[in-house]
């Protein structure tokens, strides 16, 4: 401010007050804007220079905690997608379970007297006449011999390994193959089989078990929906299960030395070792569907300890992301307590300063109550 005309002492400390006033005031509302008290070196090179420090560490730990933040999207989209394998698998041992002991089933014409002789029963049946039995990769040839009976064809069906058959009166010869395998039966020496009504074509009646088909052609849909899980199972740009799995490395602090590394697993069927049935015909036999079982056991072995594994790395990423997030904030309080403002004191300083200018303003207007110019001059705006 320059100085005034004036002679009075007084006058001019009342001025020079009203000036410093002027200047507090605009100090402090610097600072309520800013929130800060210390806004440059000027007004504190140590604090200053400190709380730029600080708030520049919690930049760059926002930053990697922003990438951590990342790494648990992809762990934990991870564990969905193999939970939902986990449900598959299952799926496939319902399945396959379903056709565990069901039996391949051929039912002859009705029979009246299971003890008659056939070729004295059956119009057109001669001695001799034959049919053969494929079973389990062996063929055995059933023969009408003179004297045969409907029991005693039973009795020679019986006979081959893993095949039953039964006869009674009033019902037919029932051959069962307990193990699920087919039965082919061929015409060998004229119609016998036919004859019997356990075959319509020379050519032969393939048998098999229907529950056994529509559980293998079911398994393998199943078995395909694994590849489906997996090819969604890609989290910005990272996939930890596919058949060619990707790893991801995440930065855990502002130290290049302070990072974990997550491996992908392959978790395709390939990989888990299930294998398709339908084609291969594995549920023809209960051995087959046992070994597709074991297969199914394993993979919820190997997926169980998979998922543990990234549940593991999921807990310390979302265990460090708040360590993070909390170091990141104290970073912050600690800055803001070497260079923030306290606004509720800086608000009642401009208050008092306020005062104080009013009061000096009012006692420059008594000496000089003609100067009108000079005291709105004065004036706050």
């Amino acid at each position: 401010m320059a100085d005034f005309p004036v002679v009075s002492s007084r006058l001019r400390t009342t001025l020079i007050g009203l000036q410093q006033a002027r200047d507090l005031i605009e100090i402090s509302s610097k600072r309520v804007a800013t929130g800060l008290r210390v806004s440059s070196p000027l007004q504190g090179v140590s604090a200053f220079f400190d709380a730029s420090a600080l708030n520049s560490r919690a930049g760059r730990l926002l930053t990697i905690k922003d990438e951590i933040t990342n790494g648990a999207i992809v762990t934990t989209g991870t564990i969905a997608a193999i939970d939902e394998i986990i449900t598959l698998v299952n799926s496939l041992k319902t399945e396959a379970n379903s056709a565990l002991g069901v039996s391949t089933t051929l039912t002859s014409n009705t029979v009246t007297t299971a003890l008659a002789d056939v070729t004295d029963t059956i119009a057109g049946a001669v001695d001799d006449d034959a049919f053969t039995i494929t079973h389990d990769g062996t063929t055995t040839t059933i023969t009408n011999t003179a004297g045969s009976t409907f029991t005693s064809i039973a009795a020679q069906i019986n006979a081959i390994s893993d095949l039953t058959a039964t006869v009674s009166d009033g019902a037919g010869i029932v051959v069962t193959a307990v193990d699920g395998k087919d039965i082919t039966i061929t015409e060998s020496v004229n119609t016998l089989a036919a004859d019997l009504g356990i075959a319509s074509s020379t050519n032969g009646t393939f048998v098999s078990s229907a529950i056994r088909e529509v559980a293998e052609t079911d398994f393998d849909d199943l078995q395909g929906q694994i590849a489906t899980v997996i090819g969604g199972a890609t989290f910005l740009g990272t996939n930890l299960i596919a058949s060619s799995p990707g790893t991801l490395t995440v930065q855990l602090a502002d130290s290049a030395a302070s990072k974990i590394t997550i491996s992908g697993v392959s978790s395709s069927a390939a990989s888990l070792s299930i294998t398709a049935v339908d084609t291969a015909g594995s549920f023809a036999t209960n051995a087959g569907i046992t070994t597709s079982i074991a297969e199914l056991d394993a993979a919820l072995v190997t997926l169980n300890a998979t998922k543990a594994t990234f549940e593991t790395r999921d807990l310390i990423l979302d265990s460090r992301a708040d360590f993070v997030q909390t170091l990141a904030d104290l970073l912050g309080e600690g800055a803001t307590k070497l260079t923030g403002a306290d606004l509720q004191e800086e608000a009642a300083t401009i208050l008092a300063l306020q005062t104080r200018h009013d009061l000096a303003v009012v006692q420059i207007e008594s000496v000089f109550t003609s100067e009108k110019t000079l005291t709105s001059l004065l004036q706050l705006n």
